[in-house]
C-alpha cells in the first residue's frame, strides 16, 4: 500500500482553481498586444513603430506563449484523465471483491478481532 488517496471533490477544486489561474494569466498576456493604441498616443509614435511593436507582441502571443498555455491545459487535462482513471480502477477493485465475497461462503466473523485482541477472539494462550 502507498498511501495513495485521491478525494475527487478536492482535486476536482484544485484543477478548477489551476483553470481559472491559467486563464487569467493567459487574459493579462493579451493585455499588451491589443492596447498599442492606447502607448503609440501616450508615447507620441508613429505608426511604423507602433505596428512594429504590436507585431512584434502578438508574434510572441502566438507562438512561445500560445505553446505555454496549450501544454499548461494538457497537464489538467491528463491529470484529471488520470485521476479519473485511478478513481475508476478503485472502483472496480472495489466491485469485483464485493463479488466475490458475494458468491463465496465468506464469514467476516472469523477475521473479527475478539476480547484477547487474536483474530478470532480465541485465547490462544500458549506461551513459556
Amino acid at each position: 500500500m502507498t498511501g495513495w488517496r485521491i478525494e475527487p471533490a478536492g482535486l476536482n477544486r484544485i484543477l478548477t482553481e489551476a483553470d481559472t489561474a491559467v486563464k487569467a494569466v493567459n487574459t493579462a498576456l493579451q493585455g499588451p498586444a491589443e492596447s498599442v493604441g492606447e502607448v503609440q498616443a501616450a508615447g507620441g509614435y508613429d505608426g511604423i513603430v507602433a505596428g512594429a511593436y504590436s507585431g512584434f507582441l502578438q508574434e510572441i502571443y502566438d507562438g512561445a506563449i500560445t505553446r505555454m498555455f496549450e501544454r499548461y491545459g494538457a497537464a489538467l487535462e491528463g491529470t484529471a484523465n488520470a485521476a479519473n482513471t485511478y478513481l475508476a480502477g478503485d472502483e472496480e477493485i472495489a466491485s469485483t471483491i464485493a463479488t466475490g465475497i458475494a458468491a463465496s461462503d465468506f464469514d467476516a466473523a472469523i477475521y473479527s478481532q475478539g476480547q484477547s485482541g487474536t483474530p478470532g477472539g480465541g485465547g490462544g494462550g500458549g506461551g513459556m
